[in-house]
């Protein structure tokens, strides 16, 4: 599967920000590893125009800390980098994990906050601004119900919702509440620990928000 890029990706953007002069054999060591020794996993997104995504291997360079282990494909929304769209910094990710990945509402929490502080610190770095990541907090709840739109794949999976406080690195270097919409289910045939999120600084009926659980619906690892 061919997936589709754009200069601003997580990756390209903080070799940009940070000023690296990587070879393409540096990038592509980001490139995230295959799932099985002859066949790389892939994944079916349903999409619309201007759409741009990528791949990258968990723990991802920008938060090493990060206990998770395995691979993080992401759709961005067009206007993903543009502070004045409404589908500003929304997006869908799945992370695919090693089976015995810590999912636990203790884990998600403390896996999820490495992340975005990491993020955050890498790309205000590299844009001469310093962050307190101590302050970055994520509530995490447990969800009975999201919309009924969980990816077809998941058997049971748990639902949560979260909101994160944290500083938003790539356009306005200002807060930020991110919404997420996140399931978590463990497939034991595929050996793998999968989390899909949805995320959106957008109230919860916005159309980005909407748009985001089709895509999530249709969803599938392949």
């Amino acid at each position: 599967m061919t997936i589709p890029r754009s200069k601003t990706c997580w990756a390209s953007a903080l070799l940009f920000l940070i000023g690296a002069s990587a070879s393409l054999a540096q990038v592509n060591a980001e490139v995230a590893p295959k799932t099985t020794a002859s066949k790389p996993e892939t994944f079916h997104w349903e999409t619309g125009p201007g759409w741009f995504g990528e791949r990258i291997k968990l723990p991802p360079s920008f938060s090493p800390t990060m206990s998770w282990k395995g691979i993080e494909e992401i759709r961005f929304a067009p206007g993903m980098f543009k502070a004045d769209r409404p589908d500003f910094f929304s997006y869908a990710l799945v992370f695919s994990l090693e089976p015995e990945a810590d999912v636990s509402l203790a884990g998600l929490s403390k896996q999820i906050l490495l992340y975005y502080q990491g993020l955050s610190s890498r790309v205000s770095a590299g844009k001469g601004r310093k962050v307190d990541v101590s302050k970055f907090t994520i509530d995490l709840k447990p969800a009975k119900d999201l919309s009924g739109s969980a990816p077809k794949q998941a058997k049971s999976p748990a639902a949560y919702l979260a909101t994160l406080k944290w500083i938003e690195p790539f356009a306005t270097g200002k807060p930020q509440d991110l919404h997420l919409e996140i399931h978590a289910w463990k497939d034991k045939n595929r050996k793998r620990t999968y989390l899909f999120f949805c995320a959106s600084p957008q109230s919860s009926d916005a159309p980005i928000r909407k748009t985001l659980r089709k895509i999530r619906a249709a969803f599938v690892a392949k």
